[in-house]
């Protein structure tokens, strides 16, 4: 009954606050089979893992979607798929979001319809591991932190075997559905999966009976086969295939007529090569995203025929190396490469009839022209242990380069605001980490960590599109310098068998140079975009903070119900930053304001999860009452409004009868309530919200032989 009380408390804390509004041993892992734990669940850990089996039985359509339900971890909806994840209020290039372990993926839409989580679909998904903060820097710069997608991959087996798994999903409110079909097998010597995949889904209706045009269809296919050289030596050859079409984003001025992305990659990898040497691991790929939008589906279409088509390939590769100091101590060494390159254009069409007569004009224009950046990364990781005590330190540093074909030359009062020129840059970062276990049942991690990221393609190089929060058109600045994100960490974990588990963590980020946009005068550019208030160009801001704490508290009572509670909070803002005073469409003057807070920074929130285990685990049904605080710190300088909080309740069975069967069921938002989270953009063209989906049942089907 303590515990249940605990779980009650806690969650209790957490509706007062919306009320309110406002170490393990060191040891090689050379390959693991999929687990379910059930009673401690990593997905409440301050760095969650999330398994497959937690993800196939979910009504899940895109895996920005799924991140949602993870603490302190929001989306940007511009429409039904395709939700830009944000960590801790960082966001889009501040994340570090990967495939399995160092394959990336650049997006072909300004903005942002197409984030990397929108190239792979969850069926594909192994597992998803999730770092916060500035702290895991094997994997590429992480400036806020970092997402890594793990698909899934054959392994071998000792005789030739053939097996075969297929998932079908409906959801009633999109009548939407999805099914994906996998091939596996092989032997000791080679192995595969070759797997494919389709869903439909149409306009979903929120909880005011109100449509939402949210459809799309997509289909991907996959295959990898795996060579065992020898006992210590294997090599992986993996190709990856998405495509969307027809994919409606309400929020944005145009929808995604289609989306082809291919990444092909080869992974090689040797294990205890001496006594030293643990592992080798040396990889390679290249993925390339055509990505084409219109306003086809739009009332204006008649008189303005918008296209946009983009072209966006990233290559590179890793290598690592794994060394055994000593019994208790690992050091990883490596280096990796990327390089990005990127075009495209916009054609705008204007038909006009006067007197009857029809005519056309057509306006090309780039958005991207032969732009290109390289980056070239060399990192160290060393993990070591010291009785009670686990200590973690990195370092890496990038030199990253970038330079872009454009012809726009904007030089205005002896200042360059866009040219051509080469940039590059050396960046360093680093972090340490210190875990000490008070007691068997008591541990403390303490972290600070330094990241350096450099500009990505958008904020070097747009031209003259809204593709902020706020209604200008943005320009591109190829001189900004990286963004510095000097962060701590503080987390107290508690862990008893009768008790349960709980963690409370704090941050706070101090981050230099802080990549936003300003205002240029109308003397040096005028916004091409109608309606558009200006034109804001990328620019660094001297400081933004972020601040924040989670707590989570999961237990097992009777040996059948887990219950378990979370909670998150971020506060960010600008110590100095300028709003710019708006009359009748026209900014008429500017003002600056002190600890103005950061625009789109998720609101505090919690969660409370049920499930309760039956008939020898066949039968297990699950409640979560998900609560979410009204948001009124909001950012003054972006005239962003305030947004009610709301709670949703959320219930599911899953059944699995015999061992090749599991079956899941239930309802999302029970009640059918009406909200929309803070972080969802604006209807364009108008100031209604983009609600979230009504009530919707769902049923998933998984089979295995």
């Amino acid at each position: 009954m303590k515990r249940l009380a605990l779980t009650c408390i806690i969650f209790c804390f957490g509706l007062v606050f919306t009320t309110n509004g406002s170490a393990q041993n060191i040891q090689d892992t050379l390959q693991l089979k999929e687990v379910v734990i059930f009673g401690k669940s990593p997905i409440y850990n301050i760095n969650p893992i999330i398994l497959k089996s937690e993800i196939e039985l979910s009504p899940v359509r895109d895996i920005g979607d799924y991140l949602r339900s993870i603490p302190n971890v929001s989306g940007l909806r511009k429409g039904g798929t395709g939700i830009d994840p944000v960590v801790r209020g960082f966001r889009f290039s501040q994340v570090n979001v990967i495939l399995d372990g160092g394959i990336k993926i650049e997006g072909g839409c300004p903005s942002r319809m197409d984030p990397v989580t929108s190239h792979i679909e969850p069926e594909e998904i192994e597992r998803i591991e999730i770092f916060k903060g500035p702290f895991n820097l094997r994997y590429g710069p992480a400036l806020g932190g970092t997402i890594n997608l793990i698909t899934t991959k054959p392994k071998p087996y000792s005789k030739f075997e053939l097996h075969a798994s297929a998932l079908y999903g409906f959801e009633s409110n999109w009548n939407g559905q999805r099914e994906h079909l996998t091939l596996f097998g092989g032997n000791k010597s080679i192995y595969f999966n070759l797997s494919g995949g389709f869903k439909n889904y149409g306009s979903y209706s929120d909880g005011n009976d109100l449509k939402v045009k949210s459809s799309f269809s997509k289909y991907n296919y996959s295959g990898n086969i795996g060579f065992a050289i020898n006992k210590n030596q294997s090599l992986m050859l993996s190709v990856i295939e998405s495509h969307g079409r027809d994919v409606s984003y309400p929020t944005l001025p145009m929808d995604e007529l289609s989306d082809d992305t291919r990444i092909l990659s080869a992974n090689y990898k040797a294990i205890n090569i001496s006594e030293k040497i643990t592992s080798l691991t040396v990889s390679a790929y290249r993925s390339q995203v055509k990505h084409i939008m219109d306003n086809s589906q739009r009332p204006n279409y008649a008189t303005m025929q918008a296209l946009s088509a983009v072209d966006a390939v990233n290559f590179g590769g890793s290598s690592e190396m794994v060394f055994r100091l000593n019994p208790t101590a690992l050091l990883n060494v490596g280096a990796d490469y990327e390089n990005i390159t990127k075009d495209g254009t916009k054609t705008m069409t204007m038909i006009m009839t006067m007197g009857g007569v029809k005519s056309t004009s057509t306006k090309r224009s780039n958005l991207w022209l032969d732009s290109k950046i390289e980056n070239v990364g060399f990192f160290a990781e060393l993990k070591k242990s010291f009785n009670l005590f686990q200590l973690t330190a990195s370092l890496r540093g990038d030199y990253n380069q970038a330079t872009s074909g454009d012809t726009l030359q904007i030089v205005k009062y002896n200042t360059d605001y866009f040219t051509n020129k080469r940039t590059q840059y050396l960046n360093l970062s680093g972090s340490l980490g210190l875990n000490a276990s008070i007691t068997k049942k008591l541990s403390v991690n303490l972290s600070f960590g330094r990241a350096v990221r450099s500009p990505n393609m958008l904020e070097r190089y747009i031209k003259f599109l809204v593709v902020g929060y706020d209604n200008y058109d943005y320009l591109g600045n190829p001189s900004l310098k990286p963004e510095k994100n000097l962060q701590t960490d503080l987390t107290f974990t508690y862990e008893e068998k009768q008790f349960g588990k709980v963690y409370l963590n704090g941050f706070y980020s101090f981050v230099n140079d802080y990549i936003s946009g300003l205002r240029v005068p109308t003397a040096v550019a005028k916004p091409s975009t109608s309606g558009a208030l200006g034109v804001k160009q990328f620019s660094n801001i001297d400081l933004a903070v972020f601040r924040g704490i989670e707590l989570g508290y999961s237990n097992m009572l009777f040996d059948k119900l887990l219950t378990s509670v979370t909670a998150s909070y971020t506060d960010a803002y600008f110590p100095y930053t300028t709003k710019y005073l708006i009359t009748n469409g026209q900014v008429v003057d500017e003002a600056e304001l002190k600890n103005d807070p950061l625009p789109e920074i998720p609101p505090f929130e919690s969660t409370l999860s049920l499930a309760y285990r039956m008939f020898h685990d066949k039968l297990i049904p699950k409640m979560s009452l998900r609560v979410v605080a009204s948001q009124h710190n909001t950012s003054d300088a972006y005239y962003e409004p305030s947004t009610p909080g709301f709670s949703v309740l959320n219930f599911s069975l899953n059944y699995k009868p015999v061992r090749y069967v599991n079956f899941a069921a239930g309802v999302n938002n029970l009640f059918n309530k009406a909200y929309y989270e803070h972080l969802n953009r604006k209807i364009v063209g108008s100031t209604l919200n983009l609600f979230e989906p009504g009530r919707s049942f769902f049923f998933n089907l998984i089979v295995t032989i």
